[in-house]
């Protein structure tokens, strides 16, 4: 592991700590160096985390003409997939999902309109109460499961943007075998630190969202964890594009660099277009903001 850049927390600018990116170039992979705790994961969360909060409550900044170009041109070029429930096929005559890592809901919401039965796995209240109104919802994390959910299996296990903010994934990928279903899906999404975004803008990407994110994957390092913990990946698809150069996307960028000492004005709209020049016609890896990956456990 070398290490890539050192940031400090822009959700909590009052907190000087530097955290440290370790890189391993072989596996592709990155990890914030030291140990954590849960408690010391906890207090990286503030009450305004984009998941405490109901979907459609943060208002929409006004965009100019070139705002508008910009995000024409890019949704243009864009092939990225979202996730649906049409793109499952459970094996199972009943489905049913248990969403890793619910937040407030809004996934599971969209599978139980397609006829899920929807469980939902959330450690911090006020997400969970948002999220109880959609169906069951059980105080855990991936490392920790309820012990209510012991003996339940699912058809469709989901973490989307959950990953990423675990201690340690090799564990927390082995504890999810026993909320999977015999011929289960296990679908997994997380941000694509492949992608160009990341390496222009580094600690100041979105996604990058340092210290909550402790581990980075790419399509590579996700793939060699998911076979290490024994699953067969199925599907692999990209998603993430447009958004990348919305004017909230952006403004929240600038907001990052500049509660974290970044140099938040430099250059600031030539590597935005710079960005979307060299990216509508990339690779998908170089190209979308996250990777979204179909596995099930391996015969």
């Amino acid at each position: 592991m070398v290490t890539r850049f050192r940031t400090r927390d822009h959700l909590r600018p009052q907190v000087l700590s530097e955290y440290q990116v370790e890189w391993c170039a072989h596996c592709d992979f990155g990890t914030i160096a030291g140990k954590f705790n849960p408690c010391d994961v906890a207090s990286f969360y503030t009450s305004e985390y984009y998941t405490h909060v109901a979907s459609g409550d943060s208002g929409k900044r006004s965009a100019s003409m070139l705002d508008r170009l910009r995000v024409h041109l890019a949704w243009r070029a864009d092939r990225g997939v979202v996730l649906s429930p049409s793109e499952l096929k459970p094996s199972q005559p009943v489905y049913t999902l248990c969403d890793v890592g619910c937040g407030g809901g809004h996934t599971m919401a969209l599978f139980k309109q397609a006829g899920y039965d929807v469980v939902g796995i959330e450690p911090d209240p006020a997400a969970r109460a948002l999220a109880s109104k959609v169906g069951e919802v059980f105080e855990g994390t991936v490392e920790s499961l309820p012990r209510a959910l012991a003996g339940r299996k699912f058809a469709v296990v989901l973490l989307s943007h959950v990953l990423e903010h675990s201690i340690d994934p090799a564990p927390a990928l082995e504890n999810l075998k026993s909320l999977i279903a015999p011929g289960g899906t296990l679908v997994i999404e997380v941000p694509n630190n492949a992608a160009r975004g990341f390496q222009m803008y580094g600690p100041g990407w979105f996604f990058a969202d340092i210290p909550r994110h402790l581990q980075f994957f790419t399509e590579k390092s996700l793939r060699k964890a998911l076979d290490s913990a024994g699953f067969l990946v199925t599907e692999v698809i990209y998603t993430g594009y447009t958004r990348q150069f919305s004017t909230d996307w952006l403004a929240a960028q600038k907001a990052i660099r500049t509660h974290t000492g970044l140099n938040a004005g430099q250059g600031w709209t030539g590597n935005v277009w710079r960005l979307l020049a060299t990216t509508a016609f990339a690779r998908p890896d170089k190209k979308y903001d996250s990777i979204r990956i179909h596995a099930m456990e391996r015969p």
